[in-house]
């Protein structure tokens, strides 16, 4: 099953609720810049019916290059976590729909 792209999205929440398409997608946008400039900032973000992203940071280590074997640094990075809500983890289990707002 192929994921539900932006544009698709977009016409889903339009016909939904009603509203122009270039308006859900100048809304979803402006949602999804907030939450990133959040994250950057280190903080969580928690989305009611959707679960918490998080920042986790992970430190620098040791690998090794498949082709050559050489052991390399891997530098610190940072990367984003999801930890669903319990409704969000319910559905996607027992396949349920949720229908949410008005």
């Amino acid at each position: 099953m192929n994921p539900i792209t932006h544009k698709e999205l977009i016409k889903q929440v339009s016909y939904n609720i009603g509203m122009k398409q270039a308006d859900v997608e100048r809304v979803l946008n402006r949602y999804v810049d907030l939450i990133a400039v959040t994250l950057a900032s280190g903080q969580g973000v928690t989305v009611r019916d959707l679960g918490t992203l998080q920042v986790l940071e992970t430190p620098a280590k040791k690998g090794r290059n498949l082709n050559t074997g050489e052991l390399i640094d891997i530098p610190p990075s940072r990367r984003v976590k999801l930890r669903p809500c319990a409704g969000l983890k319910q559905a996607v289990l027992k396949g349920i729909i949720i229908v949410t707002g008005k």
